[in-house]
């Protein structure tokens, strides 16, 4: 279904237009000061330099966090909570409390640093020995591995529908409401780079590398174990089409990360799947059909359906109910073009989706939604230029009043 060639459907609305045709700051954002159009040699390949090439997407993704560092101060300044608190809100806090104090030495049913994985606190850990802060090693990390995914997603746009629509691409993912998480202590700014890296090895058939970008990947949150599964379909095709067993090294490298945390588990706590347990019982996370029923909360609401009115102000609501719409949308966007895409690509769009739609705790939010990013990069490639500008104009727009409610305390990221 997948497959390698970079070919570009018959279905195209229109050629994309320029980021640069867009008014207002949508068009400044489009195209930076000092950015001109990239040399594009035969076949979509851009001649120039990868750091040349890299450029628009790291103005633009600098942009973007100029813009969240002023509605952070705004927030200061109204909300009278400190950057600190800000950047360190939600899990925020229990990604530095791991790094600080490590696990439990022993099961929990409770909520627990065990329902979240090690290899984010560590990264924040080590870093932290220069920068002699946990809080800034964190941020750290989520900046730079923004910027990282930034460029990996403007690259991988690029190969798959040319230099034009790949910046249209990264506008759309770096103003995409989610990534204000690449300005707080979260684990996207880790996970993502990883994902993007596992599948553009995936596209070049870098069997070593893909599994261990994967086998990294799938030890920093638990939707990132979608990876895996991805690499092993990708890697079982390749191998029946060439009969040869090469690509094979790939699915087991990718779960070499997994099983060494589940024996590192089992060690410390008696259990290889503490973590599981936790974020089971602790967190009610479960990825069960109709499992959102079983929460306490909601067999209240059931029993008690006039109470439903008061939760219908939560703005957590609002963004899981949104994004789930937005996700469906997006698949149904997607697919007639998704013979465009990388190998795995699709798959892992499929996997993130499937998580986030069955979960009972990892409701489909801004969040979620980005690192299932093909779903955010479709609205690039199926766009007329009228509907570009539109789409960009309320993203920004989305961008700003979810960063507010969130940096506040008022809704997660």
């Amino acid at each position: 279904m997948l497959r390698d060639e970079t070919r570009l459907s018959t279905d195209h609305v229109e050629p994309a237009p320029s980021p640069a045709n867009a008014s207002s700051i949508v068009g400044e954002i489009a195209s930076p000061a000092g950015v001109g159009p990239t040399v594009v040699a035969e076949g979509g390949k851009s001649r120039e330099p990868g750091f040349v090439r890299s450029r628009y997407p790291a103005l633009v993704y600098i942009q973007t966090r100029l813009g969240l560092l002023l509605l952070s101060g705004v927030v200061a300044i109204v909300a009278h909570r400190s950057l600190a608190t800000q950047l360190s809100a939600y899990d925020g806090g229990w990604y530095l409390k791991l790094a600080a104090h490590g696990y439990p030495g022993h099961v929990l049913r409770t909520q627990s640093t065990l329902g979240f994985f090690p290899l984010y606190p560590l990264a924040i850990r080590a870093l932290s020995l220069v920068v002699r802060s946990q809080l800034v090693a964190a941020v750290c990390i989520a900046l730079v591995g923004g910027l990282a995914a930034t460029v990996l997603v403007h690259r991988l746009a690029t190969m798959w529908w040319g230099e034009t629509t790949g910046r249209r691409a990264t506008v759309v993912f770096a103003l995409f409401p989610g990534s204000l998480v690449f300005s707080m202590a979260y684990s996207e700014g880790l996970t993502l780079p990883l994902v993007l890296g596992c599948l553009l090895a995936l596209r070049s058939r870098r069997w070593v590398l893909a599994g261990m970008l994967a086998c990294l990947a799938a030890v920093v949150e638990p939707v990132a174990l979608v990876l895996p599964v991805v690499v092993a379909l990708v890697a079982l095709r390749a191998a029946w089409q060439r009969r040869s067993a090469a690509p094979l090294v790939a699915p087991v490298l990718s779960v070499i990360g997994v099983a060494a945390f589940a024996g590192f588990l089992w060690a410390w706590t008696g259990s290889p799947f503490a973590a599981l347990i936790a974020q089971h019982d602790g967190w009610h996370n479960q990825t069960v059909p109709l499992g959102v029923l079983g929460l306490p909360l909601v067999r209240h609401l059931l029993g008690h359906p006039a109470d439903m009115l008061g939760y219908l102000g939560t703005w957590n609501l609002w963004n899981g109910v949104l994004g789930a719409a937005f996700l469906v949308w997006s698949l149904v966007r997607i697919w007639p073009v998704r013979r465009e895409l990388s190998p795995g690509v699709f798959a892992w769009l499929v996997g993130v989706g499937a998580v986030t739609l069955w979960s009972v705790k990892t409701l489909p939010n801004a969040r979620m939604l980005l690192l299932a990013f093909p779903a955010v990069l479709v609205w690039a490639r199926r766009s007329s230029q009228p509907s570009y500008r539109t789409f960009v104009s309320f993203e920004l727009a989305a961008f700003v009043l979810m960063s507010l409610l969130t940096l506040s305390g008022h809704m997660l990221p």
